[in-house]
């Protein structure tokens, strides 16, 4: 009888069967923390391809088209290691005037839609100073996360930088 009931004591086992039972739970957080990281990282680079964009843009009393097409070329390698092809870039300068905005000219790269010439655009009030330009670097990135079995959808990060021409009034481009 004493060698029964010890048979139903024996937890050689139970550590086995304890970690199969957690074991899909803690892979799962696993993979959702670094899809969480991977998806913080990709939302840092867009914040930095458009103060890149804007920057390099507000540096130049001119510009080309050779010359928007190497500041948009410099945003791949800041999105390194994540591919660059999501990305949509537009840029523009602004004119600030008394009854408005009015957009100088205005460059859109990866599927991004430029704005017309002689449009207006909505401002923040605590940026608009009449008589003054401004650059407007607008990036979105649409991420597809890696383990797209929760997420099925894309994530769009996006963000707009407006800095304010730094070697003239307005920067000359063709519009």
């Amino acid at each position: 009888m004493m060698a029964e009931l010890k048979q139903f004591r024996d937890e050689r086992g139970v550590s086995a069967v304890e970690f199969a039972l957690i074991l899909p739970i803690l892979v799962l957080l696993y993979l959702g923390c670094v899809e969480l990281s991977h998806a913080l990282t990709v939302d840092r680079k867009v914040t930095t391809a458009a103060s890149v964009v804007g920057d390099l843009v507000a540096q130049a009393t001119q510009l080309s088209n050779a010359d928007i097409r190497n500041i948009f070329d410099a945003t791949d390698a800041v999105l390194t290691p994540y591919d660059a092809a999501p990305l949509e870039i537009v840029v523009s300068n602004v004119r600030i005037t008394q009854n408005g905005t009015e957009v100088l000219w205005s460059e859109a790269s990866g599927g991004g839609t430029a704005r017309g010439c002689g449009s207006s655009m909505n401002l923040p009030d605590n940026i608009r100073i009449e008589g003054t330009s401004l650059v407007v670097a607008e990036v979105k990135y649409r991420y597809k996360p890696t383990f797209g079995n929760v997420i099925k959808e894309a994530i769009t990060f996006s963000d707009t930088f407006y800095l304010r021409p730094r070697r003239s009034a307005v920067i000359e481009h063709s519009c």
